[in-house]
C-alpha cells in the first residue's frame, strides 16, 4: 500500500506536467482558429462590402483572439521560467551529491585534519523567492525545498564547527578518529543529510 502511494506521489508532478502542456496547446490552437476564423470573415467581408454584419463578428473574433494569445504568452512564459528553475535546481542537487562522494567524507578514518566540502543551495534559494514554483501545483515541492534549505545550512554549520574543533592544537589522532566516526554513525547528521538530498532527487518534476 506505501508502495503504491509512492509510485501515485511521483506520478502526480507528471501528471500536472502533461496537463499544463495540454492546456497551452489548447489555447493555443484555439487562439489560431479564432484568428483564421476572422482572417476567412474578413475576406469575405472584402468581397461583399455591402453585408456590413461580418464587420462585428471580425472585430469580436480578432479582439478574442488577441486576449487569447496574451494568455498563451503567459502560460508559456511561466512553463519555461518554471522549468528553467527546476533545472538548476536539479543540476545544483547533482552537485551536493558529487560533493558528499568526495573521499573527504569516505568513511575511512584520515590520518590528517580535514578541510570538508560545503554545500550550496543557491539555486533553491533563487527558486524559492522567484515565484515559478506554483503555490498549488508545487506545494510539497516548495516544501522540500524549504527543509533541504535548512539541512544544508544545518549541515554546513555543524561542519564549521567539526573543523574547528579537530585543528585544535590540543587534538589527539584517536580524538580525531572519534569525530570522524561521528560523521558516519547511522543517525548522524550526515547520513540524515544524504537521505534528504536523495529524497528530494526522486520528488523533483521532471523537465
Amino acid at each position: 500500500m506505501l508502495a503504491r502511494l509512492r509510485q501515485l506521489r511521483q506520478a502526480v508532478p507528471l501528471v500536472d506536467g502533461r496537463w499544463a502542456a495540454y492546456r497551452r496547446t489548447v489555447v493555443t490552437a484555439v487562439s489560431y482558429g479564432l484568428l483564421g476564423l476572422a482572417f476567412v470573415l474578413g475576406v469575405i467581408w472584402f468581397l461583399w462590402p455591402e453585408n456590413s454584419r461580418w464587420e462585428p463578428a471580425v472585430n469580436s473574433l480578432t479582439l478574442v483572439a488577441g486576449l487569447t494569445g496574451i494568455f498563451v504568452e503567459r502560460l508559456t512564459a511561466e512553463a519555461e521560467r518554471r522549468t528553467e528553475v527546476l533545472r538548476a535546481v536539479a543540476d545544483e542537487l547533482r552537485e551536493n551529491t558529487r560533493l558528499l562522494s568526495d573521499e573527504r567524507f569516505s568513511p575511512k578514518t584520515p590520518t590528517t585534519r580535514q578541510v570538508y566540502p560545503r554545500l550550496v543551495v543557491s539555486a533553491v534559494d533563487l527558486a524559492l523567492v522567484s515565484g515559478a514554483l506554483g503555490r498549488h501545483r508545487d506545494a510539497e515541492l516548495v516544501g522540500l525545498l524549504h527543509r533541504w534549505r535548512d539541512t544544508v545550512h544545518l549541515f554546513n554549520r555543524r561542519l564549521d564547527l567539526t573543523e574547528i574543533s579537530t585543528f585544535s592544537s590540543t587534538i589527539s589522532s584517536e580524538e580525531l578518529a572519534a569525530f570522524h566516526r561521528a560523521l558516519h554513525r547511522e543517525n548522524s547528521y550526515f547520513a540524515a543529510t544524504r537521505d534528504m538530498l536523495e529524497t528530494l532527487l526522486t520528488r523533483l518534476p521532471q523537465t
